[in-house]
């Protein structure tokens, strides 16, 4: 690379770490002159010649006519304009180098794996990329790329399609071309040369102006990390940023301003305040754990469960479910946080799933503060994270009164955008089922029941929910195998006083070694064997999470009792979920008119075969969340069917919209078709076919049964067995909750079945499903 190019590469160095109007700031001038562009450069690069540097310098105010020096807009210009690139003399005669730097700056920032892209904008996996999906992936980058851009870069490479070995080897260029002589692999992490991690101080005559990076400002963290800019609410963020840092103003949200109908009538008597003045601008978005050496638990993290510190907010809820988050997939929270620094301005973002489609939600550093201190949920130094991630989700709500009290599983998914679900400890199966979440590494927070008159005097809140954090077997010289549970109290403090707690005399030092339990401080973390902890826990709200699953989902509309359906291909095998998401309670409760509630969803997922359907998987279900597909269980390669009905709750609601995602190894491109009126019908001939429990009702005549519970639809079938027809009536004597669906109406049916031939009739179920929604029948020859 030429000398100008060099120059122009290392003040480009600057924007990515400083604005040039913050370069300007520090250095208290309008313009930078010949000596401040030297120590710019010659942080980054002591080998460029002063004399280089000189020349550069002349070029650029001789160019711009601004014989002052370099102004803000001409320092932009420098690292972004095309044509000033070409005059400042690049060996190299790529066009579009200045476009090239603004992509691979945003795949450092970014570090997402490009064969991971390629998959996901591949939407037709065709193994190939057209134009408009290789447009899209580069946008994920640089979502300010032009037509003019894009053209213009096509056609400086005409391979056409592009394979995914292609592209790789296309960013590997790239990167070879920015960054000169750095040895680059796309499937890592595309990385920058190792100067631009040099701390920088620079020296200026009569002054020393400090852009000395502290640890947490290093590469790790960016002014605004990269996010999808498809995402709604990403593109307002990074402009708002912009805005505020071109005008100098701190940011106060209209949405959702400092004032009582923020806080709710609950929190009415707290006041506001900035984090920024409560830290007295110490304050940090992330810093490292230091303290907790004892257990090692969250020792030398961005993000721990021991950050978080409850306050006087009854969301328990939501802290329990950040806390076991933040014990397995620390970065998972880390990565909701569009900005990453803590700014002067108040301007910060997180990204959540609402109601199933992921958004940012801007919000600034108003806090709301009790005798000075912050009232509610807070990290326990001077992080931030926590404080920002509760408002987020109180603007979501509309309040902080509104998320008072909730279903972990709501946090769940709008954290991780995976399938949540409940089990109770009193089952008989829940021991079972439990462990399987335990080995799939599910996402897991529990409550007790809310009256337990000993619950004081064990060390246990009645009605509160709790983080798990583990769970570990080992095997005790008395009591042999034990199941122990590694629980967590969000008020860091407050614990289990019985078998398995801190000063239990079952504990031995090297089974505390094997359960990990090396600490005794009271921090609210404590061990209790399965079998007690069903005895005091009610439930376990689940969630399963993959970090490398890709997201989709889509919004439509559904008309009262009318079906939609959805075609989908399964191209990889593995495992799948698809889910219809309702919009919370919590953000109806300002409009106790609508009588809103969660309405029934049923879901019929088949596989389509030469002659019908096999039946995959059914779900009738009233609840925030419906979805079909199982942890563990894969889906085979072809092409599936979805059926979706909703009967909506709402009095006033003929149709209303509803979000479906999908959630799996491999991106899932969903496509509505028309009704197919057999699709009910041969589904459930498909179950008919496992079914051996097989009665014979009249002479010739045999019947199967069954209400299939989770689909909430169930089938009479008979098989005429004789060499004769046989044409009979059949009443439904006790309807058991069940109604026949179309073609037959009211509660019998007559049959007229030929030799050796078969009738099936279909019913639904009224809920709630027990073992009793079945009907009784009686037969009558006619």
């Amino acid at each position: 690379m030429s000398s100008d190019s060099l120059i122009q590469e290392a003040l480009s160095q600057f924007i990515m770490l400083r604005s040039p109007r913050e370069l300007l700031h520090e250095f208290k001038t309008q313009t930078l002159n010949l000596e401040q562009i030297r120590q710019l450069v010659q942080v980054f690069d002591p080998n460029i010649p002063n004399e280089d540097i000189k020349h550069f310098y002349l070029k650029v105010i001789t160019k711009f006519k601004s014989p002052a020096g370099i102004t803000e807009d001409i320092y932009q210009q420098i690292v972004d304009d095309e044509e000033f690139t070409l005059r400042a003399g690049s060996s190299n005669s790529y066009e579009s180098l200045p476009l090239l730097k603004n992509i691979i700056r945003g795949v450092r920032e970014k570090k997402v794996p490009i064969q991971r892209l390629y998959n996901f904008y591949d939407k037709n996996k065709d193994k190939e990329l057209q134009d408009p999906e290789f447009r899209n992936l580069l946008e994920f980058f640089y979502v300010a790329i032009t037509d003019a851009q894009f053209k213009k870069l096509r056609e400086e490479f005409p391979d056409h399609p592009l394979s995914e070995s292609a592209i790789v080897s296309l960013f590997e260029k790239w990167q070879e071309i920015v960054f000169e002589n750095t040895q680059g692999d796309p499937q890592i992490i595309l990385e920058a040369p190792s100067k631009t991690q040099n701390f920088l101080t620079i020296p200026k005559p009569q002054q020393t102006i400090s852009l000395e990076l502290t640890r947490e400002e290093d590469e790790r963290f960016k002014d605004f990390m990269g996010v999808d800019f498809k995402i709604p609410g990403v593109k307002e963020l990074a402009d708002l940023q912009k805005r505020c840092q071109q005008t100098q103003e701190v940011f106060t949200d209209p949405d959702f301003p400092p004032n009582v109908s923020s806080l709710g009538p609950k929190f009415s008597a707290n006041s506001w305040k900035r984090l920024q003045e409560l830290f007295q601008g110490e304050q940090k978005v992330f810093s490292i754990d230091t303290q907790h050496d004892k257990s090692g638990a969250g020792l030398n993290k961005w993000i721990s469960h021991r950050d978080i510190c409850q306050g006087d907010l009854g969301d328990c809820y939501f802290m329990s479910t950040l806390s076991s988050i933040a014990c397995k997939w620390p970065d998972q929270i880390k990565d909701l946080f569009p900005i990453q620094r803590a700014n002067k301005f108040g301007v910060y973002g997180v990204k959540m799933c609402i109601n199933g489609e992921w958004k940012v939600i801007p919000i600034d550093d108003n806090i709301p503060v009790k005798n000075g201190k912050i009232a509610f949920t807070k990290n326990a130094d001077k992080e931030i994270w926590v404080s920002l991630l509760e408002k987020s989700w109180a603007k979501v709500n509309g309040s902080y009164t509104n998320i008072d009290a909730g279903d972990p599983r709501e946090v769940i998914k709008t954290i991780t955008g995976g399938p949540v679900w409940l089990l109770l400890t009193n089952k008989p199966s829940f021991k079972e089922n439990f462990i399987t979440c335990v080995k799939q590494k599910c996402v897991m927070v529990t409550g007790t029941y809310s009256k337990n008159a000993d619950y004081s005097a064990i060390g246990l809140e009645p009605g509160h929910a709790y983080s798990i954090l583990n769970v570990k077997t080992i095997n005790h010289p008395q009591r042999g195998q034990v199941h122990l549970l590694k629980i967590r109290n969000p008020w860091a403090r407050k614990e289990w006083k019985g078998d398995w707690s801190d000063d239990s005399d079952l504990w031995t030092p090297e089974l505390r070694e094997q359960a990990g339990n090396t600490g005794t401080e009271n921090d609210g973390i404590f061990f209790m064997s399965l079998d007690d902890y069903t005895k005091y826990f009610f439930s376990v709200f689940c969630g399963y999470f993959k970090t490398d699953y890709i997201y989709n989902s889509m919004r439509f509309s559904v008309r009262r009792n009318k079906g939609v359906y959805f075609e989908f291909e399964i191209k990889k095998e593995g495992e799948y979920f698809f889910a219809i998401h309702q919009e919370s309670t919590r953000q109806y409760r300002s409009q106790p008119e609508l009588k809103y509630e969660y309405s029934y969803v049923r879901l019929l997922l088949a596989k389509e075969l030469q002659n019908g359907y096999e039946y995959i998987e059914g779900k009738f279900y009233k609840d925030i969340e419906t979805h079909v597909g199982r942890v563990g269980e894969n889906f085979t390669p072809g092409k599936y069917i979805l059926y979706i009905k909703i009967k909506w709750h709402v009095p006033s609601w003929n149709e209303h919209s509803v979000v479906l995602s999908t959630y799996g190894e491999q991106y899932v491109q969903l496509k509505e078709v028309p009704r197919d009126p057999n699709l009910v019908s041969q589904t459930m001939m498909h179950q008919v076919r496992s079914n051996n429990k097989v009665e014979e009702v009249l002479p010739g005549i045999t019947m199967k049964m069954d209400n299939n519970g989770n689909l909430g639809i169930g089938y009479i079938y008979y098989k005429n067995e004789s060499n004769q027809q046989v044409n009979f009536e059949t009443n439904l004597v006790n309807k058991g909750g069940c109604k026949l669906t179309k073609p037959e109406r009211g509660y019998y049916f007559k049959s007229f079945i030929p030799p050796q031939g078969e009738r099936l009739v279909t019913f639904t179920i009224t809920p709630p499903i027990t073992e009793l929604s079945m009907p009784t029948l009686s037969h009558k020859l006619l």
